[in-house]
């Protein structure tokens, strides 16, 4: 990979489930190298199906297209049940998709929760596109668009200070901030 290469972290805000509501989307632009180079935001709707367009867009259509060449998402969904199409994303941006979990996800759990809001099938079928989840060092992964070892390349040049990407800590940490009134530890 060249150097000062960029990664987008994406993390949602808190919000209340099973709610018609929005929640904000925070995306942090860092450059390899371990400088944040800026902060985009977006809502997002509880349940809804609206991450895909809002990903692409801090992907694509803000001063920050071209720059960017990984996505980091903390997790498989945002504000509950809106699920990426990692497939559309790619398609449409060309930068590899990597989710990032703090431990491994317990699928059944999560296909349980999912079965109890609409669109079950749909929402399944977007959780499947990432495929297998990997380990890498104390995290987990999926990636989309690259192979696994650029995505262990990516992940490892944005670890910092914890154990989870940078701008995916950063992420978190701007979205609860604003949610919640305080920052909270990345799950």
């Amino acid at each position: 990979m060249k150097p000062f290469l960029r990664a987008l972290g994406i993390d949602d805000g808190f919000f209340r489930p099973r709610t018609k509501t929005q929640t904000i989307l925070v995306g942090v632009v860092y450059r390899f190298g371990h400088t944040v180079e800026g902060i985009l935001s977006t809502k997002i709707r509880v349940d809804g199906f609206d991450s895909t367009k809002k990903i692409i867009w801090m992907a694509k259509k803000t001063k920050f297209s071209g720059q960017v060449s990984f996505l980091l998402l903390s997790g498989k969904n945002f504000a509950a049940s809106n699920i990426p199409a990692v497939k559309k994303i790619f398609e449409e941006t060309k930068i590899p998709v990597i989710f990032v979990f703090r431990s491994h996800p317990k699928m059944e759990k999560f296909i349980s929760a999912l079965k109890k809001v609409s669109n079950f099938k749909k929402r399944f079928l977007l959780v499947q596109e990432a495929g297998e989840i990997h380990k890498f060092k104390k995290f987990f992964f999926q990636f989309y668009g690259c192979s696994e070892q650029e995505a262990k390349t990516a992940l490892q040049k944005t670890i910092l200070h914890s154990n989870l990407p940078e701008p995916v800590r950063l992420a978190h940490l701007i979205a609860s901030g604003i949610t919640i009134g305080e920052s909270t530890r990345p799950k």
